[in-house]
């Protein structure tokens, strides 16, 4: 099974920088994440063996990015 996201935001390159280090321990063998920054677009791909690791996966990844993308748009707020 494969899920594939393209996120549009300003913050691309800073939530890919603040996700990063999450990439490089697995969490689990049932999934593979892949994570990419181009332009203003945030690129996810999911791999998964099965149903219930994809939900899950997918439920972590897309809460993850929501929470760097209100971090980083704090950030930006902050510094007006």
């Amino acid at each position: 099974m494969v899920a594939r996201s393209a996120l549009e935001t300003t913050n691309a390159c800073n939530i890919y920088r603040s996700l990063k280090p999450e990439l490089e321990t697995p969490v689990t063998e049932r999934s593979r994440i892949e994570l990419k920054a181009e332009g203003s677009f945030l690129y996810l791909t999911i791999k998964a063996d099965d149903i219930v690791s994809m939900r899950s996966s997918l439920n972590t990844w897309l809460r993850l990015i929501q929470v760097a993308y209100e971090v980083s748009s704090l950030k930006e707020a902050a510094s007006y």
